[in-house]
């Protein structure tokens, strides 16, 4: 049965209006709670180490290009690079470098050397490479440049430059060219020697080339990291930093994932006119709890929310009022119903009858009361309100119901008695017996007729034998039905029941496969494992990286699945 909550209509609806400030913006304190516990309070850049990025990582597709790009500094070897660029150094006599960058700087030096190389000797460097890169010049280069050379100096500077030269015949332009990048080369070698003095040479061209390589492999990645912490120059920062840096970034790279959303939550917040509370809660690096308790007191809906508890306990409060009458008026119902087809003498003998089982005490009773419950005045009064509806259902009803119920209800008529005040209900049954009595069959006629008799016994051996037997049928029917019953609830019972399937874990597809914890992965594989299909380990691991987005199964990802796989399965047997 559905109950409905009525609202009293004798209570005026009250005003609450006046007792808290309502809500500035709907929604906007479901933003504040939500970017309270996505962190965003919390963020720092001490604490934080994509704090920097917050500003640049404005979407979905910025955040994987930084995760991809971290990914890449990660996966070359930092260490490697910085082995490498020491030995470089220590063959070429120059200063081991700190940075990346000077890293590059060295290695592009060694290869322009080695290009030179190519084109001069070993002892073009110790030359005077300005006048000679002059006397191989065109006027116009020297004229730009205000040199004067006389004919024969510029004659003889020419046939040295030749002699320099690795061919025999040097075209004039490419040996100018040679000599000019020969200058340069040597100014930036003396510039990362540590002592003057000493002269550019080539070095191995293998351990120049290893060393490239590492430093080729990291230079793109550190650059777009750069590019979106603010334009940091991370190439700029020493090893031991840059490391600790890149460490930092892949232990916070659940951060980068969370500040789009952050963003644009913040966006929202700014334009709610709420900057004191903003500037309060960062200030205090406020949680959830701390961010819903201070805005609770900044809009009042604490107070809103305890009043809202006591409507809703008002509201039940009312339900069950409401609720409560309503099967018993269904039981009157029911009640006045049924109590049409009973005879009216049949309530008090009937209990004792059964009880007892003397008929001749059963006599006694049905002949007392006769005259005094058929009272026609006490009768005729409800009668000319009631009699005629009544009749409709008890004519429906006669057929059926008048031999077989009269046993059974006879226990609920006394019961009902009390619980009504009125006795009208009690004198509109009596009416309708009468009339049923004269429309019944032949069968109940003789019953009329011999209760005045002094002699009651041949009456009295049919009543009891009437009422025994209803009662004997109902006993019966009661205890077949239960007997019915009890299979029926039986049969469940050896039923299997399913085992529930754990909840699926929340995990954000698209990470690389180092931003999941084991125990992330583990609880992943339980849960595709318990969806009762059968699967081998292979299928198994498949499924778990299908679940976390990737299209193809690397060294890194099958190593990391298939430790949770083997883990899940070890618990499962």
């Amino acid at each position: 049965m559905t109950v409905l909550p009525v609202q009293n209509a004798d209570v005026p609806p009250q005003d609450r209006s006046a007792d808290s400030v309502p809500d500035p913006a709907p929604g906007l304190g479901e933003n504040l709670l939500r970017y309270a516990e996505l962190g965003g309070f919390e963020l720092a850049a001490d604490t934080h180490a994509w704090y920097a990025a917050a500003d640049t990582v404005t979407g979905a597709e910025e955040a994987r290009a930084a995760s991809t790009a971290l990914a890449e500094v990660r996966g070359g070897d930092l260490n490697a690079l910085r082995e490498a660029a020491d030995r470089l150094s220590a063959e070429a006599a120059l200063r081991e470098p700190t940075t990346v960058a000077e890293v590059v700087t060295l290695v592009g030096l060694l290869r322009r050397i080695r290009e030179t190389a190519g084109t001069l000797r070993s002892g073009a460097y110790e030359a005077d490479l300005d006048a000679l890169a002059a006397a191989t010049a065109n006027g116009s280069w020297r004229k730009e440049r205000g040199l004067k050379i006389s004919w024969g100096r510029r004659r003889k500077l020419r046939a040295e430059a030749r002699r320099l030269a690795v061919a025999d015949r040097p075209r004039r332009d490419a040996l100018h060219a040679a000599l000019v990048a020969a200058a340069a080369e040597r100014e930036e070698w003396q510039a990362l020697a540590p002592a003057t003095g000493t002269v550019a040479r080539p070095v191995d061209a293998e351990l120049l080339e290893l060393t490239g390589q590492c430093a080729d492999s990291l230079i793109g990645g550190l650059r777009e990291l750069g590019r979106l912490l603010a334009g940091r120059e991370l190439i700029a920062l020493g090893f031991d930093e840059l490391a600790e840096l890149v460490e930092a970034l892949a232990a916070d790279e659940g951060t980068l994932y969370r500040l789009p959303e952050l963003r644009t939550l913040r966006a929202g917040l700014d334009e709610g006119g709420i900057e004191e509370l903003l500037a309060e809660l960062t200030a205090a690096r406020a949680d959830r709890a701390a961010a819903q308790e201070l805005w609770a007191a900044h809009t009042g809906t604490a107070e809103v929310d305890d009043l809202s508890e006591a409507e809703t306990a008002d509201a039940e409060l009312e339900a069950e009022e409401v609720a409560e009458p309503a099967p018993v008026l269904a039981t009157e119902l029911a009640v006045d119903v049924d109590l049409i087809v009973i005879p009216s003498p049949s309530p008090e003998p009937s209990v004792e009858v059964i009880a007892p089982a003397e008929p001749e005490a059963v006599a006694e009773a049905d002949v007392e009361p006769e005259p005094e419950v058929v009272e026609e005045p006490l009768v005729e009064e409800p009668v000319a309100e009631v009699a005629e509806p009544v009749e409709e259902p008890v004519a429906v009803e006669e057929e059926p119901a008048a031999p077989v119920a009269e046993a059974p209800v006879v226990e609920d008529a006394p019961e009902t008695e009390p619980e009504t005040e009125p006795e009208a209900e009690v004198a509109v049954v009596e009416e309708p017996t009468a009339e049923l009595v004269e429309e019944e069959p032949v069968a109940e006629a003789p019953v009329v007729e011999e209760t005045p008799e002094p002699t009651v016994e041949e009456p009295l051996i049919e009543e009891p034998a009437a009422v025994e037997e209803p009662l004997a049928d109902e006993t019966a029917a009661v205890d077949e039905q239960p007997a019915a019953d009890e299979p029926a609830a039986e049969k469940p019972a050896p039923a299997q029941r399913r085992v529930r399937r754990p909840k699926r874990p929340e995990l954000t597809a698209g990470k690389p496969i180092t931003a999941y914890s084991a125990d992330e992965l583990l609880a992943l594989v339980r849960w595709i494992d318990s969806d009762f299909t059968t699967r081998t380990d292979d299928e198994l691991l498949r499924a778990a990286m299908k679940e976390l987005g990737f299209a193809r199964l690397g060294p890194r990802i099958k190593e990391a699945l298939a430790t949770a796989v083997s883990a899940a399965r070890a618990e499962k047997n």
